[in-house]
């Protein structure tokens, strides 16, 4: 038998855990939740109430499962309660419970049962979880998204992986879209900085031409930029910008967790398109993770058909839900149901010719 408590966030911070993904990691929940709490619409929620769920066996901790519960409209009119990851709503980089001892086949069975006595709710609905995850037990999972990384410690040095991983075909734009930088007078150089106060002012500049071409400023966002500066403070952090006679057209920004890099934002000058800064910055970006002999570089999520240029391989996520027996959960099964159907579709679609890392 496993026994449930819930703690509050501040004293998730003196737990010892290694968590498996930076979004289950304390600095990352906190600042997720500081910035988010107070933040209502129907993607982030409303009304959300944090649970960080802790397990016992015979008074050892073995497990820590951050929840929020929030409200989300349906028809403008019909609020049904769901019962979630923390922080899978925004800016999730792979959810899953925190297991710190193997766990018996029981433990997702003794969980739901310990969440349905004291968490009213009509949907358990996570999203992002691995496919190894203990949930897998319990619940139908369907394909959500993917995250395309290069596992490093797979290769010597970067020009073995670039021999075997770039198409010929891109290796030659790389070389080409170099020569046309020269012949135009630039002068391509790199700068590799911690990020602070100052550069981040011109990662600002950069993102904000992604509007030119209709994508969304990730940055025009308050508590979203709020929410990078916080990620960049508390955890390790650089950003790799490209630089034409010394003024930057590109840039990757960056967080290092348990030896991984994650390059969480990255943008170019849409003024500078036809030379192809986006690739060469995030090219040299891969190639400094080599140099520091990181394990693995991600993507971060989503299956964005430019990430594979430089990869062939992506971490499939899935999603999974359940619901209460209340007459709401019922009347919304049929889309909750549609929309995991159509998600799985999509995801597969995405992964064919993809190898799956896992």
């Amino acid at each position: 038998m496993y026994n449930f408590e819930t703690i509050s966030i501040k004293e998730l911070e003196n737990l010892e855990y290694k968590a498996n993904f930076p979004s289950n990691r304390f600095e990352w929940i906190y600042s997720w939740y500081e910035v988010f709490e107070k933040v209502e619409n129907n993607v982030i929620g409303f009304q959300k109430q944090a649970y960080i769920v802790t397990a016992y066996e015979n008074n050892q901790l073995v497990a820590i499962i951050p929840l929020v519960k929030l409200i989300r409209k349906f028809c403008k009119c019909i609020k049904l309660e769901f019962v979630e990851f923390l922080g899978q709503q925004w800016s999730c980089i792979g959810h899953d419970l925190i297991v710190l001892k193997e766990l018996d086949s029981s433990f997702t069975k003794q969980l739901l049962s310990w969440i349905k006595k004291n968490i009213r709710y009509h949907f358990i609905f996570f999203k992002y979880v691995p496919k190894k995850s203990i949930l897998t037990k319990n619940f139908k999972m369907y394909r959500y998204s993917g995250a395309p990384m290069i596992c490093i410690s797979d290769y010597r040095d970067y020009n073995e992986f670039a021999k075997k991983v770039y198409a010929k075909k891109f290796r030659k734009k790389l070389e080409r879209t170099l020569r046309k930088i020269e012949k135009d007078g630039f002068r391509l150089s790199l700068s590799y900085e911690e990020i602070n106060s100052s550069n981040f002012e011109t990662i600002k500049r950069i993102s904000k031409s992604k509007m030119l071409d209709g994508k969304s400023f990730v940055y025009d966002d308050v508590n979203k930029e709020k929410f990078h500066k916080s990620l960049y403070h508390k955890f390790p952090s650089h950003v790799m910008f490209a630089k034409f006679n010394d003024y930057p057209v590109a840039y990757v920004a960056n967080i290092d967790c348990d030896n991984a890099r994650i390059a969480i934002d990255c943008a170019f000058d849409r003024d500078y398109r036809i030379y192809g800064v986006g690739v060469q910055c995030m090219d040299c970006n891969i190639r400094k993770s080599f140099s520091l002999n990181k394990e693995k570089y991600s993507f971060g999520v989503g299956m964005d058909v430019y990430k594979f240029q430089f990869t062939k391989t992506a971490m499939p996520f899935y999603m999974c839900f359940g619901l209460q027996n209340r007459l709401k959960s019922f009347l919304a099964k049929p889309f909750v149901l549609y929309r995991a159907k159509k998600s799985d579709q999509k995801s597969k679609q995405e992964f064919e010719g993809v190898e799956e890392y896992v």
